[in-house]
């Protein structure tokens, strides 16, 4: 009798590959949808394919009235480019690993866990 498999592992899936739809420049965050984001590891042009990092700790600008908590769920904006604990409007981004008074400043994030 054979045991037919359910799932079959292509790759770890830690860095994918992405289409820019604009131009890209290492270390931006890039909106994967509307609840992922993942960190250019390489530079593009619309059209062109790079690589693209979702998971780890990064170090991101945090919206300056945010006081951010560790643990916090937070958000990406991607108009002001910056993090925050706003939903609304915004794509899911990971949750704190470093915390943040209301300053200009980052935060470190555990991204899409």
């Amino acid at each position: 009798m054979s045991v037919q498999k359910q799932a079959i592992e292509k790759y770890d899936g830690r860095v994918i590959t992405y289409t820019c739809t604009k131009t890209v420049t290492v270390g931006d965050v890039i909106p994967l949808g509307v609840s992922m984001i993942g960190i250019a590891v390489n530079s593009g042009l619309v059209g062109e394919e790079i690589s693209v990092e979702v998971e780890k700790v990064w170090i991101i600008k945090a919206k300056t009235q945010d006081v951010i908590n560790l643990g916090d769920t937070l958000y990406w904006d991607d108009e002001n480019k910056e993090l925050t604990l706003e939903k609304t409007d915004n794509i899911y981004a990971g949750r704190a690993i470093s915390s943040k008074g209301a300053v200009a400043g980052v935060v470190e994030v555990k991204i899409n866990v």
